[in-house]
């Protein structure tokens, strides 16, 4: 009956070894978070920030805020769409 102790011994420190072995590949992975935003978001300076968070709408310049990071300033307010 001893056997089955050393079996289950040299089981464990085999499986120990080949996942403290591997390398991760999560580390080779650069991770994308979307674009880097170049201004601030239109809507901090906007005058109908509540008014579209209300009736939840979104300017032209939010949405190429949110999708290259920048936006003309005459943009803003401009295009209303439904979110």
């Amino acid at each position: 009956m001893s056997y089955l102790n050393d079996i289950a011994a040299i089981e464990l420190s085999t499986l120990q070894g080949t996942f403290s072995a591997r390398k991760s590949n999560v580390e080779a992975q650069d991770l994308y978070y979307g674009p880097e935003n170049k201004r601030e978001c239109p809507c901090d300076t906007c005058p109908m920030a509540a008014a579209c968070l209300e009736k939840a709408t979104e300017c032209s310049a939010f949405r190429n805020w949110c999708s290259k990071g920048n936006y003309k300033d005459a943009d803003v307010q401009r295009l209303l769409r439904v979110a």
